[in-house]
Parts: C-alpha cells; sequence; structure tokens
C-alpha cells in the first residue's frame, strides 16, 4: 500500500513541548521548577531499540506478556468484535516489538486474522518475525513510523501499541494516525506505562511520558473516540505498571 498524500494530523504540542519530555516538577509559593528532558531522535530512539531487540524478547518472557495481554483485551471486546468481521479481520500492531500483542490477540480469537505490524526498529522486526511465526500467525511486516503510517485510510478492523506512544515526542500525533487508518466502528487498543516507581525507572532510562489514567482518556476523547475504557495490567513483579486503554472510533 501507498501512504496517502495527506495524513491529517496537526500535532498536538508546540515544537518546543515537542523536544522535550517533562519529568517531574515542584512548586515552592510562586515559584515552580520544571524538569524535561530532550526527546530521543527517530534515528537515535531506532537504533536503541535495536540495541536491546534481544533483551526485550527475554523480558517479554519474563514478565510473560503473551498472557498478560489477555485479560485487558477481553475486557476491551475486541475479541468479540474481530470475531465477527467476515471473512477475516485486518489487525495493525504499532510497533510490534517482539509479537506479544500480537500473539496474545491471535491467541484469544476462534477464526482467521491477518496481522499487519511496523516497528522503527529491525532488529525488532527480526525478533517479531521469529516469534509470530512460531504462534502460526498470517503476518505483514514492514519497516515504519507510526508517526506516518504507509496505509491509506481506514484500512483495519482494529489498531493497537503496546507501550509506544509514552516514547514519542507528540503522542496524540501518532494516536491520530491509528484512527486515520481504522475503519468506523474499529477499537483502537493500547497499553502504557503508568505512574509508579517502575514507570519512574524506564521514564529515566528511555525519556518516555509518565502517563495517568486521566491523560490516557483525555487523550482518546481528543482523538474523537468514544466508548473509553482502561483497566490497570500487572506485570510480575513490577506490580500494576502499565495501563490498558481503549475505545471505538463512530460509526
Amino acid at each position: 500500500m501507498t501512504p496517502p498524500e495527506n495524513n491529517g494530523c496537526n500535532p498536538s504540542h508546540s515544537a518546543a513541548t515537542e523536544q522535550a519530555i517533562p519529568m517531574t516538577s515542584r512548586r515552592f509559593g510562586s515559584w515552580e521548577v520544571l524538569i524535561s528532558r530532550r526527546v530521543l531522535s527517530r534515528p537515535d530512539l531506532a537504533n536503541r531499540y535495536d540495541t536491546v531487540s534481544g533483551k526485550w524478547a527475554r523480558t517479554a518472557r519474563r514478565f510473560r506478556l503473551n498472557a498478560v495481554y489477555c485479560k485487558p483485551l477481553l475486557a476491551s471486546h475486541v475479541v468479540t468484535d474481530l470475531m465477527q468481521v467476515d471473512p477475516k479481520a485486518r489487525v495493525l500492531d504499532c510497533g510490534v516489538g517482539t509479537g506479544s500483542l500480537s500473539i496474545a490477540l491471535d491467541s484469544l480469537m476462534k477464526g482467521p486474522i491477518e496481522f499487519h505490524a511496523i516497528d522503527t526498529s529491525t532488529e525488532m522486526l527480526v525478533q517479531a518475525k521469529s516469534a509470530m511465526q512460531r504462534a502460526g500467525l498470517e503476518l505483514h511486516l514492514q519497516q515504519a513510523d507510526v508517526m506516518s503510517l504507509p496505509y491509506r485510510d481506514q484500512s483495519f478492523d482494529a489498531v493497537m501499541a503496546a507501550h509506544v506512544l509514552e516514547h514519542l515526542p507528540d503522542p496524540q500525533r501518532a494516536l491520530a494516525e491509528m484512527v486515520r487508518v481504522l475503519k468506523p466502528g474499529g477499537v483502537v487498543f493500547l497499553c502504557v506505562t503508568r505512574r509508579s516507581l517502575f514507570g519512574a525507572l524506564v521514564q529515566l532510562l528511555w525519556r518516555t511520558w509518565a502517563i495517568t489514567e486521566k491523560e490516557g482518556i483525555a487523550w482518546l476523547s481528543a482523538s474523537h473516540l468514544v466508548e473509553v475504557g482502561y483497566q490497570p495490567v500487572r506485570l510480575g513483579s513490577a506490580g500494576f505498571a502499565s495501563t490498558a486503554f481503549w475505545a471505538r472510533r463512530p460509526h
């Protein structure tokens, strides 16, 4: 597929805001001190993903992500929605990593499903291809950026991303792209790192956004999605370190 000429995305932050992610702030009377870090460039982020791809595969096994994602996927009703698509549902996994989210969804399905997945990291795609093929998924992988998806409008019955948006300089712009390629009535499913001790460590190491449930709901609502829901996600010894969000594109 070829990318659209105009993806219709309008960045929600100013250029200055896009260059830095707030880490912490403190208020002293009328004074407020804000500490922020400059975001990683897209090439730098891809290089870091390449470097940790093997380690991330081990991390996914350690936290049993293939199983962990099942509970929120069922709560979102995306599984029942996709099983009603005839003849075959099409799903896009943005920032596929090692494929855990797609593998989890496929394990819950009772019919065929066509998976498309992108990642900015070539090494992550190698990991994803190996894991997803072992799981028997019908997959189509390509290197691409969630900020500019190489698919036409309304191409997919569901669009997903696990621990991706919080790494981006403008998460709402990426979310707008995900909504653009989603069919009316389709579901967006997200899993993001939440504010916690584990989340603070991730934010320190990766310069990510720290996303509260209120902020996640606001992002989805600002993208004109409806039926917004969420559920905390337990990652083993890290506790409730993530939050799953889901919402539907109106018909």
